[in-house]
């Protein structure tokens, strides 16, 4: 699942603890799998919240500490939950910057690094299994393939999973750009800041779990007035675990297809459940007829 190159994976937790079970496992998971793991000195406390794994200082030194070290070949995200904002000012982005070719795997709350991350155009943000769930991607062959070819550089189809049916489209056309993925919640907690990279020629790709409508509705307004449909080359709207009821959903859909000049899809397989789409921010994204692509 992980290609051979990838040799040292260091493990830092920029949002949330993960539980000290599970974190074993993941790390047990590599180790079998042959990686050498650096884990960072704060990724369990001491922390000021319960929600938090550390402070926001000690978690921004353990990422910039792990992204630094040159014998890291990949970064891991801990887990999701909250916190990956606070590290964003406290970040020597200009050093990180040193490193374009380092993935950072994680996805839900590291929307707000991976963000940061195109925005600052430093380092490699991958959509991906985190260390938490690493045994449950292995376990679905779509999650594991693409996690193997988004790190590998590899183009390939991404084609719906069997899983959840095929795509539904609601603008035909074709359109080619880097893709900006990310949990839809996250995601507009950057516009107006600085991190908030700029959505022109991209695919945006979004997703979201226990949100009622009016909350997906608000998101997705603040994204419109700030210019991003307008300026996107296309949209993909992912899996809504435990969200509005679909119909709910499908309006919302619709309204962000009209404000788009490019193609419109959901059911994609991206979000909080497997089997997922892993994706590499640095390859291009094409959509056309209804089908996804993903190549250099």
């Amino acid at each position: 699942m992980i290609p051979k190159q990838f040799k040292t994976v260091a493990i830092a937790a920029p949002a949330g603890p993960l539980a000290a079970e599970r974190f074993a496992d993941g790390v047990e998971w590599l180790r079998r799998a042959g990686r050498e793991v650096k884990i960072m000195p704060h990724v369990n406390g001491p922390s000021p919240a319960p929600y938090l794994a550390a402070s926001a200082r000690a978690r921004a030194e353990d990422l910039a500490a792990a992204w630094l070290d040159p014998e890291v070949d990949l970064l891991l995200a801990a887990r999701g939950g909250f916190g990956s904002a606070q590290l964003l000012e406290l970040l020597d982005w200009r050093a990180l910057a040193g490193r374009p070719h380092l993935p950072l795997v994680g996805y839900s709350d590291i929307t707000a690094l991976h963000w940061a991350m195109i925005s600052r155009n430093a380092g490699t943000p991958l959509v991906g299994p985190m260390l938490g769930k690493l045994a449950e991607a292995e376990a679905s062959p779509y999650t594991a393939r693409t996690f193997h070819a988004a790190l590998a550089g590899e183009s390939m189809e991404l084609s719906p999973a069997p899983e959840f049916g095929p795509f539904q489209v609601w603008n035909k056309g074709a359109a080619s750009g880097l893709p900006l993925p990310g949990n839809l919640a996250v995601a507009v907690t950057l516009c107006g800041t600085p991190f908030c990279p700029d959505p022109a020629g991209k695919i945006l790709l979004f997703e979201d779990l226990n949100e009622p409508a009016y909350k997906l509705d608000r998101y997705l307004t603040q994204l419109r007035q700030n210019g991003f449909f307008r300026r996107a080359a296309g949209v993909i709207f992912g899996q809504f675990l435990d969200c509005a009821p679909q119909e709910e959903l499908n309006r919302l859909f619709q309204e962000v297809a009209r404000e788009v000049c490019g193609p419109v899809l959901s059911n994609f397989p991206f979000g909080h459940l497997f089997p997922l789409a892993c994706l590499n921010c640095r390859m291009t994204l094409t959509v056309e007829g209804g089908r996804v692509f993903t190549g250099n």
